[in-house]
């Protein structure tokens, strides 16, 4: 048990930067369990639930808000959201979202990004193939429009715990 609170703990810590022109911008990072669940109909449906308790093959979904506390508008393409896919989990393909951005990937610590179908590594065999999504270390978020004065607005992203 004990293990499995420290996982916890280790798992949820993740480190989000944001870089941009003009302050100040409030960032606030939640996780959330994905649970499955039967309804009252008898289909499958999924929700998010508070992340007191993870065990490996767990879903998370983490979300950053960000929002304006400024006196005056941000710039627009100034606000860049990184975050780090936490250690001990696999990014899912294709989950990660948010409005007005776009979204790079990186598969070496932050040192080259790209979108999925144009991130390349060296294969087993010296050639370039594409990164697989659970090969993934860090997410950015490029937010494209101006933020204005009290707007805010979010990025996430799943993983699942190994």
């Amino acid at each position: 048990m004990k293990t499995i609170m420290k996982l916890c703990a280790f798992v949820l810590l993740s480190s989000t930067t944001v870089a941009m022109a003009q302050e100040p911008v409030r960032l606030v990072s939640s996780v959330q369990k994905v649970e499955t669940f039967v309804n009252e109909q008898g289909e499958q449906e999924r929700r998010l639930v508070a992340a007191e308790r993870v065990v490996p093959g767990d879903e998370l979904r983490y979300t950053v808000t960000f929002a304006n506390q400024g006196g005056e508008a941000v710039d627009a393409g100034s606000i860049v959201i990184t975050n780090p896919v936490p250690n001990n989990t696999v990014y899912l393909q294709d989950s990660a979202g948010g409005s007005g951005t776009d979204i790079q990937f990186s598969a070496d610590g932050g040192e080259t990004w790209a979108a999925p179908d144009e991130l390349v590594l060296a294969g087993a065999d010296g050639q370039p193939r594409l990164a697989e999504a659970e090969e993934y270390t860090h997410i950015r978020w490029i937010f494209r429009p101006a933020l204005e004065t009290g707007e805010e607005s979010s990025v996430f992203f799943r993983v699942r715990l190994r």
